[in-house]
Order: structure tokens, then sequence, then C-alpha cells
């Protein structure tokens, strides 16, 4: 009994590894968690200084002040109180941390590193949520107004709207205020992590596309175009990042007459890129022209007659690249459902033979050959009943047209090698 256990228990241990074999060939391998963000090696180490503390680096009155004063100087304070021995040796690694170059000689200058650091990383990101500071309630009970996107972003006569910094935040936040059950500028890390993040990309401005905030302030009537206006997921973010405005957006405006002047529309490339202009003929993108916008060449005709301009491709691409996957096959999603106008219940009843003699190259357009060997391998509605049609029937059409015969039967075979027509001789 136990030799047999144990060969069972070998038994069910082999299979099992067998299934666990099969079974992580057919799945596919979760992909591996991306590697935590690490900044360069010559970035400031805020998480080894984190003992130390905020303010005997950073200048309390400076960060009162909106601009907390970047640690250092020219005799090196307060870092010198701990890494004294390190300047006082040959430049090193540590010098990298704030210079691009050193000259221990004092003959030239050694410049510093542009602060912050303007690379992909960032150190000590704050928590921000836009979805708090814009809750009206939230914030006339504890700072007894409503919180607007000026108020940090720049106030009404600033050009553009600018980062939120210091300096925006120590209105509410300043020690001073006092505010209760707000968060106060001098304790650093109730709003900065311990930690890296990715810096947010810039989304809507890049390349030759030029926008300015000061002239998005009214439109043509005078009417104020307030933030939410564009940025209506504002208020929904739940963290310091949201997402710019759609283009959709930019096109509800941009294509009313009463509110922008004809020469803004979007479908003019000039309005806003500065490396393209509007040339005669040219199609804006589709995500640039209202939904019920169309080129004016697209009339009822123009869907049973635009052969001819669907050889160019990329035209047609530039509308109607969000029917399928691949721009340049956007033709498939019509194609595959509309049938051209000819194909009638009769057409396939009598005529389409014909027609796919003389035009096979047409077919082929849209049907395979295994299409049609799928229809064909079906006996024609002409051999009903089968019983009787196979007996007797058949002869009438066969003395009629016997090249429709030959369509789907051999002679020798069918005919013949059935044991039907003994000693007939084809």
């Amino acid at each position: 009994m136990r030799l047999g256990t144990a060969a069972y228990a070998l038994a069910a241990l082999a299979a099992l590894a067998i299934t666990v074999a099969v079974t992580s060939g057919c799945r596919r391998a979760a992909p591996p968690p991306p590697p935590p963000l690490v900044a360069g090696p010559d970035r400031f180490p805020h998480g080894a200084h984190t003992a130390v503390g905020c303010p005997t680096c950073h200048d309390p009155a400076s960060v009162q002040a909106g601009t907390p004063r970047v640690p250092g100087g020219d005799d090196h304070a307060p870092c010198d109180d701990c890494h004294a021995e390190s300047f006082r040796a040959a430049p090193g690694p540590m010098c990298r941390v704030c210079h691009t170059s050193v000259d221990p000689t004092g003959a030239r200058p050694s410049p510093l590193r542009p602060f912050p650091a303007d690379d992909a990383v960032r150190n000590l990101p704050s928590r921000f949520s836009h979805a708090i500071h814009l809750d009206d309630e939230r914030m006339e009970g504890a700072v007894g107004f409503h919180v607007s996107c000026s108020d940090c972003h720049g106030g009404a006569d600033a050009e553009r709207p600018a980062a939120a910094d210091h300096g925006a935040c120590g209105r509410c936040h300043a020690d001073e205020v006092g505010l209760e059950g707000v968060p106060a500028l001098s304790a650093c890390t109730l709003c900065h992590q311990d930690t890296a993040a990715a810096r947010h990309p810039r989304k809507l401005i890049t390349g030759d596309l030029r926008f300015e905030h000061e002239l998005h302030r009214t439109d043509a009537r005078g009417a104020r175009i307030g933030c939410e206006t564009c940025h209506d997921g504002t208020a929904q973010a739940t963290g310091e990042r949201h997402d710019p405005p759609s283009t959709a957006t930019c096109v509800a405006c941009h294509d009313d007459a009463a509110r922008v002047p004809v020469a803004k529309r979007m479908r003019i490339c000039e309005t806003c890129h500065t490396a393209k202009a509007e040339t005669i003929g040219a199609i804006a993108p589709r995500s640039h022209l209202p939904g019920t916008e169309r080129p004016i060449d697209h009339t009822l005709a123009f869907r049973s007659d635009h052969r001819a301009e669907a050889q160019d491709a990329t035209r047609c691409a530039g509308c109607h690249q969000m029917m399928s996957g691949n721009p340049r096959a956007a033709c498939d999603e019509c194609h595959q459902v509309m049938r051209p106008q000819d194909h009638t219940v009769l057409w396939r009843e009598y005529d389409h033979g014909g027609d796919a003699v003389v035009a096979s190259d047409r077919c082929a357009t849209c049907h395979v050959v295994d299409y049609c060997t799928a229809c064909h391998r079906r006996p024609p509605r002409s051999h009903a009943p089968l019983g009787s049609f196979g007996t007797g029937d058949h002869g009438d059409l066969a003395r009629q047209n016997p090249r429709s015969c030959l369509t789907c039967h051999e002679p020798v075979t069918d005919c013949v090698g059935a044991g039907c027509h003994q000693g007939i001789t084809p």
C-alpha cells in the first residue's frame, strides 16, 4: 500500500508539472513592473537628508516669501556643517551636485547647474488636488472664498497662466495666515512626498503649435471665456495633473461665427500652426471639423461615384482615419457592410455568373475564392427536389445547357463513374 501510494503521489506530481508547463506556455507572461524612477547620480539626494529637516537648508523666511532660497553660497553654508572635509578635498562627485565645472584655484568661475534640475524626474513631488481646491463649498468654509484658476495661476493681468509656486500657495498656506486644518508652508512634508515622479509632459503647446491665453479671455462678442470652458475636466482631477482641452472643444468655438472671426476657423491651418499655410483645395483633418462638416464634393452622387477620388488614399484618410485601425483601409468599414447597387436578389440568382466571367477582378475586390466555393458547394435551387431531379428531371436541363452542368460536375466521375449512365462514352 505504501509503494502504491508513493507511486500515485509521484504520478500526481508529474501530471501537475505537465499541466503547469503547458498552461505557462499557453498564457502570456505578465510584463515586469516598470523600474522605479531614479534621478541622475548628480541630483541632490533628498531622501538621505530627511532627518536634517527642510528649514536647515532652505531658509524659512525665503519659503514664506514664496521663493525658497537655494541652499549653499560662496562659503558653502550650510552644507559645510556636515561636509567640510569634502569641500577641502579636490573637486569630486559632490561638486557636480551644484556645479557644472569647478576651478579650485578660483581663477575661473565655477558655474552652477540649473535649479531646479531640468530633466525628466521631479524630486519631492507635491501632493495637490485640483478637485479639492475647486470645490466651492469646501473652499468657502476653509478660506472664505471660492478658489479660482487665476488665484493660483496668475492674476487677471498676467499674460499667461503660470505654474503655481510657494508665493501663490502662501495666500492660504502661509504660517501667519493660520487657517485651521490647512497645511502650513513650513510643514514641507505635508505637501512634498519623499519620492521621485516623472515631470508632466507638455501635451498642448508643442512643435509649431501656438496658443495665447490672453487672446482667449473674451470672444468676438466680448463675452468672458472662463477657464472651465476649455479645461472642463480640471474640477474632477484628483491629482496635480489634468488633461489639456480636446480638439473638439476648440472646434465648438472656432466654428461659431458669432464667437470667432471666420479667418480664425479651425480648418485654416495658420490659425494655430506657424509652419503651415492654407492651400486651395486643402481639407482639414476630421478632428478639426464639426460633426456635420463634409467636403464640398461629397454630394449624394459622390457616394456611388467616388472611385476616382478614392485612388488618393491620403486625402480620404484626412477625415476617415477614425473608421478603422489602418487609415488607408478605412474603405473596408463601409464596403464590408454595404453592397453595390446591382447586387439585388435577382442579380444573385441570374446575373452574377455572367458578370463574374466578364469582370472577375471586380468580384475579387470584396470576395475571395472561399466565398464563392462556400455557395457553389450547395446544390442550385434548380436541383430541387433532389430525388426526382437526380432520377430524370435533370436530363432536360442538361440537354438545354450542358455547359452549366460542367461548372460543377465531371462527366467521367459524376455521370459514368457514379453508375448512372452505364455504357455511355462521354
